[in-house]
C-alpha cells in the first residue's frame, strides 16, 4: 500500500521537525512551512504546526491553532486540543476536550486523559481511563497505571499485577514500571535488570529512569550523570529537565542553569518551572 499523501509542504517541514540538533532555525522554518500549508488546507499540516508549536512551548499559538479546528468536527485534534488547555490550566475546558477526543477512540488521549485525572486526584477514574486506553492498545498506559498504583494509591501488589501482565518487548515502559515496584521491595539487583532490559528494548526514558535508580538506590550519582547525558544524547523526553534538576540538585548551578534554559527553549514547562523557582533571573528582559 502506497504512503498516503500528507502534501508536499507538510512533507518538507516534516524533514526539518525531525532535524535532531539545537539550532532553533530548521525547526522556525519547519513552522513558516507549516502555516502555509494549513492555510492551503494540506490535510496533515494542522497536526504538524501544533506539534511545531508545542515543541517552543507556545502554548497559546498552538490553542488558537487547535481550538476552531476542534469545533469544526475536527476531533482527531481534540486529544492534542485537551493537552495544550492542560498545561494552560484550563482544566475544565481540557477534561471536554478529553471527553471529545476519548469518544473517538483516541487510545493516546485516553491515556492523557488518565494522567490528568491522576494529578487532580481522582484515582479512581483515573484507572478506569487507564485500563480502557489499555484496552484500546495504547503502549504507555499500562506502566502508568502500575506507577498510579504504586506511588498514588500505595497498592504494590496491584502495581506489580498489573507490570507483570503487561510486561512486553512492545510496550518497554513496563519494564521501567516492574522495576520501580521491585526497587520499593528492596530487589536492587532485579530491578537494574529490568532497567537495563528497558534500555536495551529502547523504552523512551530507559535512560533516565535508570539514572535515577543510580542516584536514588544505588547513590551513584557518577553513573547517574553517565546515563542522563546518554538521554540526552538520544532526546529522549524530558531529558533535559531531568539533567538539569540533577546537577541543581548536585550544586553544577551554572551548567544546570543552561541545561534548563535549553530544555525550556524547546518547550519544557518542567524546566521553566524549575528556572522560575531556583534562579532570580535567567533571561534579561530588555
Amino acid at each position: 500500500m502506497s504512503e498516503p499523501d500528507i502534501g508536499l509542504l507538510s512533507r518538507r517541514a516534516t524533514e526539518l521537525l525531525d532535524d535532531d540538533t539545537t539550532d532553533w532555525r530548521p525547526h522556525q522554518r519547519a513552522i513558516e512551512i507549516l502555516e502555509q500549508a494549513v492555510a492551503e488546507g494540506e490535510p496533515e499540516a494542522a497536526r504538524l504546526l501544533a506539534r511545531g508549536y508545542l515543541e517552543r512551548g507556545q502554548l497559546v499559538e498552538a490553542h488558537e491553532l487547535l481550538a476552531p479546528l476542534v469545533a469544526d468536527g475536527r476531533i482527531d485534534l481534540a486529544g492534542a486540543l485537551a493537552n495544550v488547555l492542560a498545561d494552560l490550566g484550563l482544566t475544565d475546558d481540557a477534561e471536554h476536550a478529553y471527553l471529545v477526543a476519548t469518544g473517538g477512540g483516541d487510545s493516546e488521549a485516553m491515556n492523557n486523559f488518565a494522567l490528568f485525572l491522576a494529578d487532580q486526584g481522582r484515582f479512581a477514574e483515573a484507572v478506569t481511563m487507564f485500563e480502557r486506553a489499555i484496552a484500546a492498545g495504547d503502549m504507555l498506559a499500562p506502566a502508568n497505571l502500575s506507577r498510579t498504583y504504586l506511588h498514588d494509591l500505595h497498592d504494590i501488589a496491584a502495581a506489580q499485577a498489573v507490570a507483570e501482565r503487561h510486561l512486553t518487548a512492545d510496550a518497554p515502559t513496563t519494564y521501567c514500571a516492574l522495576a520501580e515496584v521491585r526497587a520499593e521491595l528492596g530487589h536492587l539487583d532485579e530491578a537494574e535488570q529490568l532497567l537495563c532490559t528497558a534500555v536495551e528494548l529502547g523504552a523512551p526514558q530507559a535512560h533516565i529512569d535508570y539514572a535515577s535508580f543510580l542516584s536514588h538506590r544505588r547513590s551513584d550519582p557518577a553513573a547517574a550523570e553517565r546515563e542522563y547525558r546518554l538521554a540526552g544524547e538520544l532526546h529522549e523526553p524530558s531529558w533535559g529537565y531531568h539533567l538539569g534538576a540533577f546537577l541543581l540538585e548536585h550544586g553544577e548551578d551554572d551548567e544546570a542553569a543552561q541545561v534548563l534554559e535549553l530544555a525550556a527553549y524547546w518547550g519544557s514547562l518542567d524546566a521553566r518551572r524549575l528556572l522560575d523557582t531556583e534562579f532570580e533571573l535567567v533571561i534579561d528582559p530588555a
